[in-house]
């Protein structure tokens, strides 16, 4: 069983979504007000979570630097996020393994979100319609 079945699925996470946002706002290490954008017109955050989890099998919206960067400032405040979300998640069932596993998966992620590499431009030529039929 994925970790995405034992959080209850596709609307276990999104209903965590509003309990998300009301810890961080109430939380002074973070500044929501460049996140809140995430939770009140995008579902990058949910699709990204459900994803991580393993209830999708791709992720299609922002890179997860761009993401969570913005809330994310620091190793510390990195942490306290998970910890967030750790509590949002598993809050009716306390099981050690599983938040085991998704502290795992956030802490695998930490490096993209603080510290993230440049990427490489890639040269994209581009040829009218009108030179390939000719």
């Amino acid at each position: 069983m994925t970790l995405y079945m034992k959080l209850g699925g596709r609307e276990a996470v999104v209903r965590s979504m509003p309990r998300l946002q009301a810890r961080l706002e109430q939380d002074p290490c973070f500044d929501v007000t460049m996140f809140r954008q995430e939770f009140e017109h995008s579902d990058d955050l949910t699709e990204f979570l459900i994803f991580l989890a393993g209830g999708a099998p791709f992720y299609d919206g922002k890179p997860v630097c761009e993401l969570l960067s913005p809330i994310c400032t620091c190793t510390d405040v990195y942490e306290r996020f998970v910890d967030h979300l750790i509590v949002v998640f598993f809050a009716g069932s306390r099981n050690e393994n599983d938040e085991a596993e998704f502290r795992g998966l956030m802490d695998a992620l930490q490096p993209q979100v603080l510290d993230p590499r440049p990427v490489d431009p890639i040269m994209v030529y581009s040829v009218e319609q009108e030179l390939i039929s000719a």
